[in-house]
């Protein structure tokens, strides 16, 4: 039946058409993007012999006498002889020049058009880490992406806009508790972070750091003591204690790496430890102040390794990065994989093969205080049915 005396079959005719258009190919393209590259003539007919050149991969593909002499996967020519893109690569980003050429081979029509490919823009994280003077510097994780602009924005409102991924917080902005958030963008995607608030309140370093606790406010006029306390699972002891001119420091904890300065009362400890972890408190002529100070010492992690497990099927490798810090594991357009940036000590991810030699992938141990990322692998390194590691 025709489809213009049956409504339904109307119906399904129109969406048959609408799912094969393919749109003109933009000078900025998505990762998968279907397009269509026009040829244009004098006459808008076909000339007898059409040539589409890459200037990456020379020939893409060639058409003389009605048949496709040469041509590249994932192309394909149109009646008009425009060239269609089935899905768009990054390898496809260039320059396309086509020739026409008439029955004699005298070139008739030339032109050229220029594409860039771009991959999705991943969803960045955005970190923090505070300054012993509570100032701050706010970090945008978003790979080893070298095609993307980052804008900063406080309460939705932009005050960055361009290439850093860094940005940093005076002590006074820090205590506005205002929540600070980061966007990738490249001309065809966007993505943008969480918000998340910065809070100095509690510092945390690694082992070997150095720290210092300082007061809100001068020191009164006459001072005969300042003592500093350590508190850690009930246990109080004395960190320094200063008295008529004397410095003592009684524990072995604090030794050699304790300095006091006793016209601020600043106190300062080098060469951290886990054990240096917990609450620190200021007595001055023997009474206790109010402000108090949260100490987090921790191990730095080590750089990962990443195992590869070999499976049964040749084109699928299993990736393992085991350590029971956070692992977030990434691959080289810096998208999260396994829909977690956060995976458990021991998990795998699994890996399918893309044929793109140059995609590699990396794993990234992370707390509170340090981070380290594996060295890349390649997928060239991945399917050649040996172990990796």
């Amino acid at each position: 039946m025709n489809c213009k005396y049956n409504l339904l079959l109307l119906f399904l005719c129109g969406f048959a058409a609408l799912s094969v258009s393919t749109e003109t190919c933009g000078k900025d393209l998505l990762v998968g993007t279907s397009c269509i590259i026009k040829l244009t003539t004098t006459n808008n007919e076909k000339p007898p012999e059409i040539r589409w050149v890459h200037d990456r991969n020379g020939y893409i593909l060639r058409w003389k006498g009605g048949t496709i002499r040469d041509k590249s996967e994932g192309v394909s020519m149109e009646e008009d002889g425009s060239l269609r893109f089935s899905s768009v690569s990054l390898n496809d980003t260039g320059k396309y020049t086509f020739t026409a050429s008439n029955d004699e081979g005298t070139e008739i029509v030339k032109g050229e058009v220029e594409i860039k490919v771009y991959e999705k823009a991943p969803k960045p994280t955005v970190k923090f880490r505070c300054t012993d003077d509570g100032n701050a510097t706010l970090s945008c994780d978003i790979g080893k992406r070298e095609d993307l602009t980052l804008s900063w924005y406080k309460e939705d409102i932009v005050i960055q806009n361009y290439k850093n991924p860094q940005v940093f917080l005076s002590s006074t902005q820090v205590q506005e508790n205002k929540p600070y958030s980061c966007e990738a963008h490249n001309p065809v995607s966007k993505h943008i972070s969480e918000s998340i608030t910065v809070s100095c309140k509690e510092k945390k370093k690694a082992v070997g750091d150095e720290v210092y606790f300082r007061l809100d406010k001068p020191l009164p006029d006459s001072v005969t003591s300042i003592t500093w306390k350590h508190i850690n699972n009930g246990v109080t002891i004395k960190a320094i204690e200063w008295e008529d001119g004397e410095t003592d420091i009684p524990n072995p904890r604090f030794k050699g790496i304790t300095t006091l300065d006793t016209e601020t009362g600043q106190i300062t400890i080098t060469k951290l430890t886990v054990e240096h972890t917990g609450l620190y408190t200021i007595d001055i002529n023997s009474k206790e102040q109010k402000q108090r100070f949260t100490l987090t010492v921790m191990e730095p992690v080590p750089k990962p390794v990443i195992k590869i497990e070999q499976t049964d099927n040749t084109d699928v490798v299993y990736l393992i990065c085991e350590y029971s810090e956070a692992i977030i594991w990434k691959n080289s357009a810096g998208e999260t994989l396994n829909g977690s940036a956060h995976h458990p000590k021991g998990e795998s991810i699994t890996v399918t093969k893309t044929g793109n030699p140059e995609i590699f992938y990396t794993c990234t141990l992370q707390n509170t205080v340090s981070e380290e990322t594996s060295d890349p692998v390649y997928e060239r390194d991945l399917f050649k049915g040996e172990m990796v590691i």
